[in-house]
């Protein structure tokens, strides 16, 4: 059976920082280097010279709002790294989740960049290039009061996740294989944002909350949630674009990256698993490697 894994978060003021997404305001604080000719032209940019890319700074380490609401984390440090290889400013905003396709398809920016798993029928709608790997997780109360240990226990228990996409989708397939042994399935509640979903976690709302392992690594080591259970339905997570000449210029960036040995220092750091496939704008079915 699959293997779910389950993020939670206790710390109100670290919440109510993390929630506060849907500005399209914030930036980060890299520029452009000096004296290089950008490597993607004005025409396939939403600003000439700028690389916009849109993140949902709620899920620490890997993005998240800091005390100055400033956004920072994994993603954001290669966002910056990418950038700084086409000579471009690198301009983030913050946008919830659902709505980060409809806008690189209508052109509000030019990347996502917020650990948006690869699937073959989200690769029809943008343009993906994998290049990390993350299973899908379940952070708990600390204690672990409900003796959450693996798949089967997550029967009958109550999981939230951030509005409907790959962790919903892994614990649906679950529901599937519980409801074949005879089992009760999940029930499974959708929140605006992962914030959300943690909250209600800590308010005793819900029972675990499913998202990537990175995430509930980060709770677990500072002492606020445990991982109840780990590596379900690992897969690739990509960037995506609307258009092909940017999506082919940061591919060629992270191959850049992967060749000098900033995606492995930059991964090692966050506890990151690499995605050892090519480097590329990818359809079709391809494995989590």
């Amino acid at each position: 059976m699959r293997r779910l894994l389950i993020a939670a978060s206790s710390a109100a003021a670290l919440l109510l920082t993390v929630a506060a997404c849907g500005s399209e305001d914030s930036s980060s604080a890299a520029a452009a280097p000096t004296g290089c000719t950008p490597k993607v032209g004005k025409a396939d940019l939403v600003k000439a010279g700028a690389l916009t890319i849109s993140t949902n700074a709620t899920l620490p380490p890997m993005q998240y709002l800091d005390s100055s609401s400033k956004i920072v984390g994994m993603r954001v440090d290669l966002g910056d790294e990418i950038a700084k290889l086409l000579c471009l400013t690198p301009k983030f905003v913050n946008i919830p989740f659902d709505a980060q396709i409809p806008g690189v398809q209508s052109g509000r920016w030019d990347m996502i960049d917020t650990g948006m798993f690869y699937t073959p029928e989200r690769a029809k709608t943008v343009k993906l290039v994998p290049y990390e790997v993350q299973g899908v997780s379940i952070s708990v109360a600390k204690g672990n009061p409900k003796k959450i240990t693996s798949e089967d226990d997550l029967s009958g228990k109550t999981i939230a996740v951030e509005a409907p996409g790959y962790e919903f989708d892994t614990l649906t397939a679950l529901n599937k294989e519980l409801k074949a042994a005879g089992k009760k399935q999940v029930t499974v509640r959708t929140f605006t944002t992962t914030a959300d979903a943690y909250q209600a976690l800590s308010a005793g709302q819900v029972e675990g909350v499913a998202i990537v392992e990175a995430v509930t690594s980060y709770y677990q080591k500072d002492g606020r949630f445990e991982t109840a259970v780990k590596g379900m339905n690992p897969a690739p997570l990509a960037l995506g674009f609307g258009k092909q000449k940017p999506a082919d210029a940061v591919a060629d960036a992270l191959n850049t990256l992967r060749s000098n040995g900033y995606l492995t220092k930059l991964f090692k750091k966050y506890g990151v698993t690499a995605y050892t496939g090519d480097l590329k704008v990818t359809t079709g079915a391809i494995s989590a490697k």
